[in-house]
């Protein structure tokens, strides 16, 4: 053979041998590591307790696989607490909010439960006070204005409301009441309205006639009334009278017109000195004389109540007072007849 096929065929081998030691010494050792973990698992750990007292020391032996069981199963339960205690806390903040606002709603439901019953109380006040005007009005020859509001009243009455059965829990009664309490403000809105246009219409006659007190601040006194009086300046001697005066012993409080109109007059004569003259509505007219001064012009449109002029001592007068009179087209009418009036209504 050869030389050189010899040498090659020694390293061929030579390699094989090498290869086949390597292949078993790999999966030996692979084999080997199941073992080598099984014996360090069953290795022992020993654990030495010795008291400070003179007594034997004590001794534990434990495996490692124990040691890493029982080490797991430690941090397990230590976690589960956590858990749990974090669940808990959760549980007792949502529970305590869940009170706050349970106790947020019981005092709400206070509220409404007193609002309930005041409101309650002022429906049956109102009850009265429509069946008082309804009154008023039936007396007053408004019958027309108050039967359907009667009618409607009656029908919702709160007599009927606060007697009516009620079944269930508290909250439900006060709301079936406030129910019913809606119902029967829904049923008054139509006598309401119809009181509302009577009252309208009447206002509007009131502010057209002459009948509020002609010194601001409803002030002063009568110092002479209609009718047959003596003479201020001619004792003994006997006049008619055609208006009232009034005094409040100084002069400058202002004088109002009492009723709408428009100036039809606004002068000085020797009799009344500073004088205004008010045409009115249905045919009314009053005068104001012994004015200090003036606030209005002839053609000007007044409304009730405003000022036309203050109190004075102009022309003949005996001392500062207002002379006040009321026609009514050609008769001259005691003042007096429509402040009574006024007062009547109110």
């Amino acid at each position: 053979m050869p030389e050189g096929l010899r040498r090659y065929k020694k390293r061929e081998k030579l390699l094989y041998v090498r290869l086949v030691a390597g292949t078993k010494a790999f999966f030996g050792g692979f084999v080997s590591v199941p073992r080598r973990i099984v014996a360090w698992l069953g290795a022992k750990t020993t654990i030495v307790f010795i008291p400070h007292s003179e007594a034997h020391s004590r001794r534990f032996g434990i495996s490692r696989f124990l040691l890493g069981l029982t080490s797991l199963l430690f941090i397990a339960v230590l976690g589960f607490s956590l858990f749990a205690s974090t669940r808990y806390l959760a549980v007792r903040i949502q529970l305590r909010i869940a009170q706050g606002r349970a106790a947020e709603a019981r005092a709400a439901m206070d509220e409404l439960r007193d609002g309930a019953e005041s409101l309650v109380g002022s429906a049956l006040k109102f009850e009265s006070r429509l069946a008082e005007l309804l009154a008023v009005g039936a007396s007053g020859g408004l019958k027309e204005a108050a039967g359907p509001a009667e009618e409607a009243l009656r029908a919702a009455g709160l007599a009927s409301l606060l007697s009516m059965p009620s079944s269930g829990s508290m909250a439900f009664r006060e709301v079936e009441r406030l129910k019913g309490l809606s119902a029967y403000l829904d049923s008054a809105i139509p006598g309401l309205e119809q009181i509302t246009n009577t009252v309208a219409a009447q206002k509007d006659i009131m502010s057209e006639i002459p009948n509020i007190w002609p010194i601001q601040g409803g002030i002063g006194h009568i110092s002479m009334y209609f009718g047959q009086n003596e003479h201020p300046f001619s004792a003994g001697q006997w006049y008619l009278h055609n208006g009232i005066d009034i005094s409040t012993y100084r002069s400058g409080d202002p004088i109002l017109a009492t009723a709408d109109g428009k100036i039809i007059d606004a002068s000085y004569t020797p009799d009344l000195g500073n004088s205004v003259t008010i045409q009115h509505s249905h045919g009314f007219l009053t005068r104001y004389g012994h004015l200090r001064s003036i606030r209005v012009k002839k053609g000007q449109q007044v409304a009730q109540g405003q000022v036309v002029g203050t109190l004075g001592n102009t022309g003949k007068s005996t001392g500062p007072h207002l002379h006040y009179e009321v026609h009514l087209g050609t008769s001259v009418i005691d003042p007096l007849r429509f402040l009574n009036v006024r007062k009547a209504i109110k």
